[in-house]
């Protein structure tokens, strides 16, 4: 076996050379199985003696708990083809029609409905800038407000159950999937409230200039109309969330009884049919064979982490804040910030995860509590410049005026704002575990 390197030289080429394999534009999935296969060579010396990898990628596919993650990737993908998603956002506008700002109310409580049923913060995004950018532009919200509402509502679904980041990083870091599920309604509640402040300054003192539905053009039957429209939607949150709250389904269960549900309501409302359910299951497919080959690809990759000692290096830095927890926690958290504004969600989870555990460790924290506020800060990392996903996820549906720039800046912004929210969490814990059973 051949070692010969210090941990932090071993860190920084392994660490450099998967992000650079990543903007050659190979696949994730791809990128974490080269380099995988050059540290194996480097460390065993020859192909024959590599095997473990074969016994890695198996063991790190046989969890159970990763089966929820089909589930719910199809519960998102029923969602979306069927049109539902446009849907919600229609009937949330109309109940909040004739208040100043409405529209970027209706997409942050959009945002939420979308989360509570999709569990990926990028195909939310998507839906809420496809449905609302333009629109907004249309009634004269700036471009700030505009994409603020969008990117910050977009967040959301990295928290809400059902999250996939979740289900991610219980299995793989081996902590209660039910209760991570159930610690992110706090921060959500949180971040949505801080996003709501936002807007209304930027409407009371910012944007008067805003063109709304009076509320002659919408009565209260119509109110009441739409909510009562939106209340069956209530089956797949209830399937999904009331599900594991309450102990009655793991979460692998909770996720099988949230696509029929979904089927359910997609059916009802005359959204479903064959042809439709065949892309559904197709588009399912494909995305959830990428999240397992990343899976497979990155423990072995984890492993070669800790062959070389830089798991074990991390923990002994961290070890040196054990009677400062919090700056440890710090500086773990903006190292997870800093590669989520080069990297995608998945890539900074799997290649955090030693990290993560080592942090657990030598820190002795709780770890659904710390387990939240990583997840939470991967989804920031999504919306920060230079790379964050959701920034050009929004720019590619977004009509020609916005450029890039206008993404960077809002983003910095939101960023600054979901800062705000991660601060409030790290000094009072209790919000993260206050609906945890």
């Amino acid at each position: 076996m051949n070692i010969g390197v210090s941990w932090q030289i071993a860190a920084l080429v392994f660490g450099s050379g998967l992000i650079l394999i990543m903007f050659s534009g190979i696949p994730v999935a791809f990128a974490f199985g080269l380099m995988t296969l050059a540290g194996s060579f480097y460390i065993f010396g020859s192909l024959d003696s590599m095997s473990f990898l074969v016994h890695s990628a198996v063991s790190s596919v046989q969890n159970i708990n990763l089966t929820a993650i089909p589930f719910f990737v199809l519960m998102g993908t029923i969602f979306v083809r069927s049109g539902l998603s446009t849907f919600v956002l229609d009937r949330v506008g109309i109940i909040l029609a004739g208040i100043h700002g409405s529209g970027a109310y209706a997409t942050v409580f959009g945002g939420v409905i979308l989360g509570a049923l999709m569990g990926a913060s990028i195909a939310s995004t998507t839906v809420l800038a496809t449905v609302m950018l333009a629109e907004l532009r249309k009634r004269n919200y700036s471009k700030p407000l505009s994409i603020g509402c969008i990117i910050g509502a977009g967040t959301l679904s990295i928290l809400i159950p059902p999250s996939m980041p979740a289900v991610l990083v219980g299995s793989l870091a081996g902590i209660s999937i039910p209760d991570l599920l159930i610690a992110g309604i706090g921060p959500a509640i949180v971040l949505t409230v801080l996003l709501i402040i936002f807007i209304y300054i930027r409407v009371t003192f910012f944007e008067q200039h805003i063109v709304e539905h009076t509320s002659t053009e919408v009565t209260g039957h119509d109110r009441v109309r739409a909510a009562l429209y939106l209340t069956p939607l209530l089956l797949p949150v209830i399937s999904v969330t009331g599900a594991v709250y309450f102990g009655v389904a793991t979460a692998t269960e909770a996720s099988a009884l949230g696509v029929v549900s979904t089927l359910i309501i997609a059916y009802a409302y005359s959204r479903f049919g064959w042809r439709q359910f065949q892309s559904m299951i197709m588009d399912a497919t494909i995305f959830s064979a990428m999240i397992f080959f990343i899976v497979m690809s990155s423990k072995a990759y984890g492993q070669i982490f800790a062959i070389l000692g830089i798991s074990q290096g991390f923990v002994d830095i961290l070890a040196t804040y054990n009677s400062s927890p919090i700056i440890g926690i710090l500086v773990f958290l903006a190292l997870v910030t800093l590669m989520g504004c080069f990297m995608d969600a998945v890539s900074v989870i799997f290649i955090s995860i030693p990290l993560y555990l080592g942090a657990i460790t030598a820190l002795n924290l709780d770890p659904i509590w710390f387990g939240t506020m990583f997840i939470m800060v991967v989804g920031t990392g999504a919306i920060t410049p230079p790379f964050g996903l959701n920034l050009f996820a929004v720019k590619s549906v977004a009509p020609a005026e916005f450029s890039m720039l206008d993404m960077y800046k809002t983003g910095i912004a939101i960023a600054l704002l979901e800062f705000l929210a991660l601060a409030i969490l790290l000094f009072e814990p209790r919000i993260v575990n206050f609906f945890v059973r």
